[in-house]
């Protein structure tokens, strides 16, 4: 289905109570969405999804032609987010050499992408357990441009399990954030980040402090805290 065809289907959708509008969004677009899971008024035009037990999707949110959309149990995207792809069925000629390309955003169990954010999914994003996207005005980027062989280049984002990112980050593509690891606001993260119980801050990211491993957040299950 075209993603024109998918957005009248949703707009469609939006006046029906959500018992009815989540088996037409199973049926129409062939996206696997758990009873208790709930999405509201948003745009998906992901080319397949899946949206587990208790997981939700918030209002007013965009979700661009990826590859797969996957939301682990009780992960969340809160309202007003950007999430643009670039569906390897479009047969795109800009990373026609990049074989491994997955146009995907993957929330593990959890995990929580707040409110307006912007999420460059040309390539993967993932999101470990209980990983969090916090605040507001954050930026991931997984393409840009080889200057030296004048290439469009891409490589995925990996957020490691019970890390948090705080508002108004830049993560570059390419990086990893290990697990147990936590950015400070307003920091643009360039490398990776390697070891666990740390908290990195500034532009470029540094190393600031080690953090205690028994903290709460680092051993955390439930995707709300209060």
């Amino acid at each position: 289905m075209s993603s024109g065809l998918k957005i009248i289907v949703q707009l469609i959708g939006f006046a029906l109570p959500w018992r009815l509008r989540r088996p037409l969004l199973a049926k129409a677009l062939g996206y696997t969405i758990d009873p208790t899971a709930r999405i509201g008024f948003s745009i998906l035009l992901a080319d397949h999804a899946e949206i587990g037990a208790r997981a939700s999707i918030g209002h007013l949110n965009y979700i661009g032609v990826l590859d797969r959309l996957v939301l682990g149990e009780e992960a969340q995207i809160g309202r007003y987010n950007w999430i643009a792809g670039l569906s390897r069925r479009l047969n795109s000629p800009f990373f026609k050499s990049k074989s491994s390309r997955r146009s995907d955003l993957v929330l593990g169990r959890g995990s929580n992408i707040a409110n307006w954010h912007l999420i460059d999914c040309t390539d993967a994003v993932e999101f470990g357990e209980f990983s969090g996207l916090a605040g507001s005005r954050s930026q991931i980027v997984t393409h840009g441009v080889d200057i030296i062989r004048m290439k469009q280049t891409c490589a995925p984002v990996v957020i490691g399990s019970n890390s948090m990112l705080a508002t108004g980050v830049i993560v570059m593509k390419g990086v990893t954030i290990t697990s147990c690891c936590i950015v400070g606001a307003g920091s643009v993260v360039t490398k990776s980040i390697r070891e666990p119980h740390t908290m990195f801050a500034g532009n470029p990211a540094e190393f600031v402090r080690k953090l205690p491993e028994n903290a709460m957040y680092f051993s955390r299950t439930e995707s709300v805290i209060y």
